[in-house]
């Protein structure tokens, strides 16, 4: 796209059809008059947060005659430095999309069929209400599922379900993160856990990619350890734009535990760790020390592909910059059934060169709870005040995913997350009993949970399907109802906490008024339909005035205050590392876990899995003529989120497969070629990048892509969906698996 046209676009729209539309609707109390007035101004700037991502980047916002012109990143906050990534900066490519969802529609022909009827909002409550006491009467509230990315609005969406007594709420972590919270919490009894990236001197990788896979005060943080001086080493079958800013080891997947074990072995072998740290703040280390006494250098070698000498070498710098070193404990984990092992490990081993609670190591975040146990830090311990609820029915049942049945792994499953994919085995296979309503909300399980084809059969068996969302993403396209949200560019909505060193408190609220007219947002979506359902009491507040006020007045703030800067955070408050000026300072009010120690060996894991130690599992690699099929993140999109807005789709509308320069010459393709992968029982189509940058054992592409709705018309059939390849494999410990299957490639 033309800059000229590009910016004709953003500050004017096109054809008429970006206009700004109609008002707030019950929305109207809050500051209407002062987002109206502002928005005829010339030029004003609005503080806010992104939702480009989950991230939640405080930005800010330039509108020039009404109409969002720039997005920045606020110069407000300190660790974000007033940037923001691609995706931040084209929200306004996705405010003004002609192809967003701009009213509630009603499916009227065959599931998948795309045959919708627009109708009113009272029309699509009364339908879902009606359909959601249908499966409650029949199967009981626990037939209910909800399934949503974390965020604000969860309070609101979650409300619905558990007032109709299920039990089966869920978030996208299983399908990200899971297995590194589980590693955290286990190991710490908290899994608000953090890395000083900034402030680092030597920092390994293992997959992870802070130059794709952006979070902006991450990103910028570990570029200024770069700048300073620190060493970065990353361990990634894939040579990654991270890797290219550092040392590349192209390990074999599946296999970085092998890698992990064979560092703490060297380290009790040539006395390179932190006794006192052990002693004083760890529990089981000699039990780990007995785990890892064969984990040799040669043994990791065999293991790994990467050659002992480097491993030595890699683990002695590594201990020799201690305790200002950082092994990631990684972002999208999930690469075995027991990767959480794999992060259990990664801990232990930066406890063993003593990095935690100091700078440049891990430390806990300090949030109110934390800070008011310090009589020195208590006066910066305002916290937010919560919304009261009535109390929520008990579930009939327990959870389809076996969360918190003590002694199994569902005892490590966080609660608040789940496995997600077991709603759609439990509405295929009906055990242990069927899901017959799902409600989801901003998240796309059919590119976003493994197995796409076993995700289209749940969607056709169900008795409703409701989404709630800004474009009519696949998911939505095989819904009863489908639920049109504004964007965050145009509402208000509960304060963010995103305290790390320090408190902080960020705000997003709308910086123009509602581009189209029946849209809504979230909370009052779910107010209203609660209030439809005769559930209203679980939502006891006036409008989002109401309902911030009564989140900021024990935190001695206003909404006048936040509106301000877009973001708070204690002022004179340091950055507080509790071992910074006092090595041997107590963590009893850091530690959540029983023992107040941290636990290397876990009582808990051992009760629910019967390894409270990591232990290694030797996963198969791949066969002659087939290949480990692994996935990632580009910096332009978001996961399942972005492949339709218009200018990151034009930045980059598809992805490719990526194999290495010799397997490629073996099997007679080129560059850019037509091919097929197949993974045996499935298959996807897409063009192939012949590169030197891959391991030749191991094929990689792009996440997100290969969309199926034709609503989305810049996206559709565009790319190689990778989870359509993936069996619906579910962890110990609830994550997807992602890095265990291989696929064959050939010509098309």
């Amino acid at each position: 796209m033309k800059r000229r046209n590009f910016l004709k676009g953003i500050l004017y729209g096109t054809g008429g059809t970006m206009a700004v539309m109609g008002g707030f609707g019950t929305f109207n109390k809050l500051d209407t008059r002062k987002v109206e007035a502002a928005s005829k101004d010339s030029e004003t700037t609005v503080f806010s947060s992104c939702e480009m991502c989950r991230n939640q980047c405080p930005i800010a916002v330039k509108v020039k005659d009404g109409k969002v012109s720039k997005i920045d990143g606020n110069p407000n906050d300190t660790a974000f430095g007033g940037v923001i990534c691609a995706r931040g900066n084209a929200g306004s490519s996705l405010l003004y999309d002609p192809q967003r969802i701009k009213k509630p529609m009603i499916r009227t022909g065959e599931r998948g069929d795309g045959k919708f009827k627009e109708v009113s909002w009272d029309e699509a409550y009364t339908y879902i209400a009606d359909k959601l006491y249908n499966v409650k009467d029949q199967y009981g509230g626990e037939a209910i599922a909800l399934a949503s990315r974390k965020g604000p609005h969860d309070w609101f969406f979650r409300s619905i379900g558990k007032a109709l007594g299920s039990p089966n709420v869920f978030s996208h972590e299983a399908t990200c993160p899971l297995a590194r919270s589980v590693a955290l919490d286990t190991t710490f009894g908290t899994e608000a856990i953090a890395a000083d990236y900034g402030n680092t001197k030597y920092l390994i990788s293992i997959g992870r990619n802070w130059f794709e896979g952006i979070h902006v005060a991450q990103t910028r943080a570990v570029s200024k350890a770069l700048s300073n001086g620190a060493k970065l080493v990353v361990l990634d079958p894939r040579f990654s734009i991270t890797a290219s800013k550092g040392e590349w080891l192209p390990i074999k997947g599946a296999t970085e535990l092998a890698f992990v074990m064979a560092m703490a072995n060297i380290m009790i072998q040539e006395n390179l760790y932190d006794q006192n740290f052990i002693s004083q703040y760890t529990e089981g280390f000699d039990k780990w020390a007995e785990e890892v006494k064969d984990k040799t250098p040669d043994w990791a070698e065999k293991e790994t592909g990467i050659s002992k000498d480097k491993i030595i070498q890699i683990t002695r710098e590594f201990a020799a910059a201690k305790p200002k070193a950082i092994l990631d404990f990684g972002w999208r984990t999930g690469y075995t059934p027991t990767d959480y092992q794999l992060r259990r490990a990664i801990m232990i081993v930066n406890m063993m060169i003593g990095n935690f609670e100091v700078p440049g190591g891990y430390y806990q975040n300090k949030g109110t709870g934390v800070l008011k146990k310090f009589p020195d830090q208590a006066v910066y311990a305002k916290g937010l005040g919560n919304i009261t609820q009535p109390g929520f029915p008990k579930a009939a049942k327990g959870r389809i995913d076996g969360t918190g049945v003590k002694g199994t792994p569902g005892q490590l499953i966080p609660a608040y997350d789940g496995a997600v994919g077991q709603i759609v085995e439990s509405i295929l296979m009906e055990k242990p009993y069927p899901i017959k309503a799902w409600l989801v909300h901003r998240f796309n399980p059919y590119i976003t949970i493994t197995e796409s084809a076993r995700v289209v059969e749940a969607f056709k068996k169900l008795d409703l399907l409701v989404t709630c969302d800004v474009y009519m993403t696949d998911t939505a396209y095989f819904s009863d109802v489908v639920l049109p949200e504004c964007t965050y560019l145009e509402r208000y909505e509960p304060i963010f906490d995103m305290t790390g060193l320090t408190p902080k408190y960020v705000l997003r609220q709308p910086a123009v008024p509602l581009v189209y007219a029946d849209t809504k947002p979230y909370w009052q979506i779910y107010k209203e339909l609660g209030e439809k359902m005769g559930i209203g009491d679980y939502f006891d507040f006036k409008d989002m005035e109401d309902y911030l006020t009564q989140q900021l007045t024990p935190a001695g703030l206003t909404l006048d205050q936040m509106k301000e800067k877009g973001v708070w955070t204690p002022p004179g408050m340091k950055a507080f590392y509790l071992r910074a000026n006092d090595p041997k300072a107590s963590l009893d009010n850091i530690l959540s876990t029983k023992s107040k120690k941290i636990e290397i060996f876990s009582k808990e894991v051992e009760e629910a899995t019967k390894e409270g130690i990591p232990k290694y599992v030797s996963y198969p690699q791949p066969e002659e003529g087939k290949f480990r099929f692994v996935q990632g993140k580009v910096a332009v999109h978001t996961n399942a989120g972005t492949a339709n807005v218009p200018i990151l789709n034009e930045l980059m509308p598809t992805n490719t497969l990526w194999m290495n320069t010799v397997s490629c010459t073996k099997l007679g393709l080129n560059d850019g070629d037509d091919i097929v992968i197949s993974s045996g029982k499935y298959e996807q189509k897409g063009k192939l990048k012949m590169t030197e940058g891959i391991r030749p054992d191991t094929v990689f592409c792009y996440h997100g892509f290969g969309r199926i709705s034709p609503e989305l018309k810049r996206a559709f059939g565009k790319g190689i969906n990778g989870n359509y390849l993936i069996p619906n494999e579910i962890g110990v410990v609830g994550n997807t698996v992602t890095s265990t299957t291989f696929v064959s490639v050939r010509k098309a």
